[in-house]
């Protein structure tokens, strides 16, 4: 009976080492994404023209101060 439980404890052991292994791959990718659409990078891929006009409006008026 102890070599059983004994099993039965290791089977345990690895399946619960097989889970910790997946929520922490889980967890990287899950930061991984939500640090890349934090990053001015995401929306300027994403808005592409918004920020090309800001930019050369923002150009003219800091040029027009001077």
């Amino acid at each position: 009976m102890n070599t059983a439980s004994s099993s039965e404890e290791d089977l345990l052991r690895l399946a619960i080492g097989r889970r910790e292994e997946q929520l922490e791959r889980a967890v990287k990718d899950l930061i991984g994404a939500a640090e890349a659409r934090a990053s001015l990078g995401h929306y300027v891929a994403r808005y592409p023209w918004q920020f090309l006009v800001g930019g050369l409006l923002l150009g003219a008026w800091l040029g027009k101060r001077r």
